[in-house]
């Protein structure tokens, strides 16, 4: 299929494509702030501080981060080879990995962080192989396995991520193991894969619940096409727009300081 297709808006499930259109765009702006605060101003403005680290925006990026993966459940749904995803998703994983710490040891990256040990795309791809061995599971029991991860979750991983003042720490556990792979605290991107898997077998119910026949549920607005646009391509608009804010901002850091 062409990336600009013209008939894709009318083929396509849009509803779901204007969802994760949506959610595409308040990833893109809260690197974008990201990217200002540290790239320029190192922390030191005051709005753009509070914004990074008020609970209002941790909360949202919560709901954001499950709603990815609940919407990734429902793409399972429709997929032909889940299996396939998963291991292409987790490749570019392991290639963003390695090509990021290469590209940390260059000069023009010096005092920058740039590396990503694990991210979003890690977690998706992780979530869908989990998925693909369960695939044949009933509704009742993927529902089962999912309620079985949140107790994991709730009464082991979570534990493990309190410091010995009670704070959240939330780069702890990055897979099942309780140790913490970023000490300082400083990456380019992170995301554990708990609790966020979690929600994947939930959006592949409900995707069999409501999308039985794999067909809209809602009639369609031509004001959702460049929201749909960004929902068809949110792999493509994630990793290309990560590029280009880095190099954008850390280039304007540097000229500016």
């Amino acid at each position: 299929m062409k990336l600009f297709s013209k008939d894709a808006f009318e083929k396509r499930i849009h509803e779901i494509d204007l969802f994760r259109g949506f959610l595409i765009c308040l990833v893109m702006f809260d690197h974008l702030m990201w990217s200002i605060n540290f790239y320029i101003f190192n922390s030191s403005q005051p709005f753009l501080y509070w914004y990074w680290t008020n609970d209002i925006r941790f909360a949202v990026r919560q709901v954001v981060l499950i709603a990815f993966l609940f919407t990734c459940g429902i793409s399972c749904h429709f997929s032909r080879n889940n299996k396939k995803r998963g291991l292409l998703l987790l490749g570019l994983c392991i290639l963003i990995t390695i090509g990021t710490h290469l590209f940390q040891l260059l000069p023009v990256f010096s005092g920058r962080i740039i590396a990503i040990d694990f991210n979003v795309l890690g977690v998706i791809a992780l979530s869908i192989l989990f998925y693909a061995l369960l695939e044949k599971a009933s509704n009742k029991n993927l529902i089962f396995i999912s309620a079985i991860l949140m107790l994991f979750y709730f009464f082991i991983i979570l534990s493990t991520r309190l410091t010995p003042d009670n704070t959240y720490n939330p780069f702890k556990s990055i897979l099942f193991l309780s140790f913490n792979p970023v000490p300082a605290g400083y990456v380019a991107d992170y995301l554990p894969l708990f609790p966020y898997i979690i929600a994947l077998p939930l959006g592949v119910v409900f995707g069999r619940m409501f999308y039985k026949e794999k067909k809209s549920l809602f009639k369609r607005g031509e004001w959702e096409r460049p929201f749909c646009f960004l929902g068809r391509h949110t792999l493509l608009i994630y990793i290309a727009h990560e590029i280009l804010f880095t190099l954008v901002f850390m280039g304007i850091g540097a000229l500016i300081k």
